[in-house]
């Protein structure tokens, strides 16, 4: 007879124990600790099979049943689900059930000589402009879900929103860590404070609305949105995991650092630099100064946007760019128009289309793993050319000047026109092609005009009409011509 596993039956105590602390201590953070230890299952399962299979070495039992198989990979879906849940800031607590209660919060305090306003801990949504005024006001209200009226009444007496005085600054003090673990609390605060201050503020999942505010700006979060506007100072973001980040008219500098989806910059005078993985929309308007984007899969430098560089999954589009001008991207297709200086690209996979527009032109080094290149130059540009197709083809319209090499199945590009910068574009796989600008619209030359058609000749002029005879009865004299 074959032995039976007692794997299993292990396996139903231990979730049951866990499950059993769980409900005897309900401020425990069970599920955290399984999305962070949960390899430690598979461990412990590992050694009772080797127990197992020691014990039973002389029996026919061997190792694992199909059924078992089926659940180890089951349960390394789920561990790695829970862990990157658990990474991006997420927590699962009880409070996702009963009844959602909502108190009004309203207060106010002097300001006056006050610099900084600092948000602590603070799980919600934060809404900060700033007045010609001296003094802090707060309103708005506080949620908070619990099971009954009495638990409720009792988490938002402990958790009562304070202004707290330190000196220079005003802790805006919500003390939602004092609340039980299976109770969820969240404040939605309007606050107007003096234009001339600066903000902090941290939370584990906070939105954040900040306008008028001519100090700098500090945020930090594991999770939650921001939208900035007409901001004097600098602006630090720190954000583990966005929907949204917006800034309008900020006057220094902005430092974003996280990992989200969307982003719209726009109108800021000082540096802006994002580092971090964003998978969204990206859009970056009239910025004064360097432009800084580093993520894994896509870097982009620039002395100053005054046009616009949108980015999103499939493609990359910039427009007045001042170089020198840096770009490497993964897996995109990039279009880029009217820059200055200088400009080196390089693109793994993608389609290329550069066109400078304005002459004299800047020099220019561009190489594509995989895609197409194509180069759109003014009719009296002056450049050294060299242009590769490694397995493509090359096309020239700039005529004699420039000659075509073939060598196996990489064709190159090679002339001068006039006296002008070196130009480099490599192609690993796909064509490479050099155009004027005005012939490039459908990829192809556009065909010489039609001759004028030819005028119809004239029609023969009628025969003439012998004039009728006149009346016997008038005179010869008389007849009218």
């Amino acid at each position: 007879m074959r032995p039976r596993s007692f794997t299993g039956p292990l396996l139903l105590v231990a979730i049951g124990a866990l499950f059993l602390w769980r409900n005897i201590h309900p401020e425990a953070p069970v599920f955290d600790v399984i999305a962070t230890y949960w390899p430690f299952l598979l461990i412990a399962w590992g050694l009772v099979r080797l127990v197992e299979v020691a014990l039973w070495r002389a029996s026919r039992s061997a190792g694992f049943t199909g059924g078992e198989v089926v659940l180890v990979v089951l349960i390394c879906l789920a561990g790695a689900g829970l862990f990157e849940v658990h990474r991006h800031g997420i927590r699962f607590t009880p409070a996702i059930f009963g009844e959602q209660f909502e108190y009004p919060i309203t207060l106010q305090g002097p300001a006056a000589g006050v610099k900084r306003i600092v948000f602590d801990n603070l799980r919600g949504t934060i809404r900060v402009t700033g007045a010609d005024i001296q003094e802090i006001r707060v309103t708005g209200h506080k949620l908070v879900r619990a099971y009954t009226r009495d638990d409720a009444d009792r988490t938002n007496s402990q958790t009562p929103v304070e202004l707290v005085p330190q000196g220079d600054r005003i802790v805006v003090a919500s003390h939602q860590d004092r609340a039980p673990a299976d109770q969820r609390i969240s404040d939605d605060l309007e606050v107007t404070v003096p234009r001339g201050v600066a903000i902090e503020a941290a939370g584990d999942n906070t939105d954040y609305e900040i306008a008028d505010i001519h100090g700098d700006v500090a945020l930090r979060g594991a999770r939650g949105d921001a939208r900035l506007a007409r901001i004097g100072g600098n602006v630090r973001l720190e954000i583990g995991r966005s929907g949204s980040i917006a800034a309008d008219g900020v006057q220094g500098n902005i430092d974003l650092e996280g990992r989200g989806s969307d982003i719209e910059i726009q109108n800021v005078t000082g540096q802006v630099t994002v580092s971090g993985s964003y998978v969204g929309s990206l859009e970056f308007k009239n910025l004064a100064k360097p432009l800084r984007l580093e993520g894994e899969r896509m870097q982009v430098r620039a002395a100053a946007v005054p046009g616009s560089l949108n980015v999103d999954l499939g493609g990359l589009t910039a427009k007045n760019l001042v170089g020198p001008v840096r770009l490497v991207t993964q897996s995109r297709d990039v279009h880029l128009e009217d820059f200055t200086e200088s400009l080196e690209l390089e693109s793994a996979r993608g389609d290329v289309e550069i066109q400078p527009m304005h002459v004299p032109l800047p020099r220019i080094e561009a190489h594509s793993g995989s895609g197409q290149i194509e180069l759109v130059l003014p009719d009296k540009a002056a450049f050294q050319l060299q242009a590769t197709a490694e397995r493509g083809e090359a096309v020239n319209d700039f005529g004699p000047p420039i000659e075509t090499e073939t060598n196996g199945r990489t064709q190159t590009l090679k002339g001068t026109v006039g006296n002008g910068p070196v130009i480099r574009i490599t192609a690993a796989r796909g064509s490479v092609s050099v155009r004027k600008e005005g012939a490039a619209a459908s990829g192809r030359i556009p065909e010489p005009p039609r001759p004028p058609a030819l005028p119809k000749p004239p029609a023969p002029p009628a025969a003439p009409v012998p004039p009728a005879a006149p009346p016997a009865n008038l005179k010869e004299s008389e007849v009218k011509l």
